[in-house]
């Protein structure tokens, strides 16, 4: 299986994927494979086109906001060409629920032209821990990361498999409904608790924040977000190397979300990164 060829696609908000593309990466590299990776985060990096003509397979990367995918991810998925090329998907959440995103982005990439084999979902410290909540800030941790070599391993086995075993997912309760309301969800044009604002103090402008910024949302001049296309991914606030911006109430909406959705921080804590290779694993 040495010698095979791997294109590693992500997108990485505040660097809980990267951190599992990199085991991936040196695990593949152990093994005697070659990656190629691609950090598709900064709104550039996904305007130039990708080829995997040269690849024996590609895996995908990408965090869970609100059940799916990024939207600008979802978006951009379609554009990609897979000509038959063989490849794998995994994602990383903060311990509520990977939702849509498992079925939903393995019906995109199948739909751009890959064929999908095999998916894995990797936990991590939330996004919104950057605001103030307290949702496993350990993870990823050394337990997470055995799950992520065995994953970079099971990828070199059937990307190499001139016949590998086929990967079906059921449709989620209630798919069709929520693909149609996201279809018709009004546009936001109120800055929310979860848009990033800049703190004047201590800024150096080095601009850093709108140039990352994934949709080119973030204006460095007024130090707002355009709330309209801020996808809340919190990029900009983990690589701000001043530490200038910042969300609001954070914090007072960390008990709502735990309250709503059932959850503790025992429970969250309780959860496991896996391998879904079976339809029923990745059941909503």
């Amino acid at each position: 299986m040495a010698n095979l060829s791997i294109a590693l696609v992500y997108f990485s908000g505040t660097n809980v994927t990267h951190t599992y593309a990199e085991v991936i990466r040196e695990t593949l590299l152990d093994e005697g494979c070659s990656v190629r990776s691609f950090n598709v985060t900064p709104y550039g990096s996904r305007q130039a086109g990708l080829s995997f003509d040269d690849d024996d397979g590609v895996l995908f990367g990408f965090p869970v906001f609100a059940d799916f995918a990024p939207s600008v991810i979802n978006e951009w998925l379609p554009t990609l060409k897979g000509q038959g090329k063989k490849c794998a998907l995994f994602l990383t959440y903060g311990a509520r629920t990977t939702g849509y995103a498992h079925f939903h982005t393995k019906l995109l990439l199948e739909r751009a032209g890959f064929q999908v084999l095999f998916s894995a979902e990797f936990l991590g410290r939330h996004s919104f821990n950057v605001g103030g909540w307290r949702v496993i800030p350990d993870r990823p941790n050394a337990e997470d990361f055995v799950v992520a070599r065995e994953y970079a391993r099971l990828a070199m086995e059937r990307f190499a498999s001139d016949a590998p075993a086929a990967f079906r997912l059921q449709k989620p309760f209630g798919y069709n409904q929520v693909i149609a309301a996201l279809e018709h969800e009004p546009e936001v044009t109120e800055r929310q608790w979860r848009n990033p604002v800049r703190i004047p103090e201590g800024c150096s402008m080095c601009r850093q924040c709108e140039v990352e910024c994934p949709t080119r949302a973030f204006d460095a001049d007024t130090g707002l977000s355009d709330p309209r296309t801020c996808l809340g991914c919190m990029h900009c606030v983990w690589i701000c190397p001043d530490h200038a911006l910042r969300v609001d109430a954070m914090g007072a909406v960390y008990a709502a979300f735990l309250e709503n959705w059932h959850l503790t921080e025992d429970m969250m804590r309780s959860k496991k990164s896996r391998i879904i290779t079976e339809s029923w694993q990745a059941a909503f």
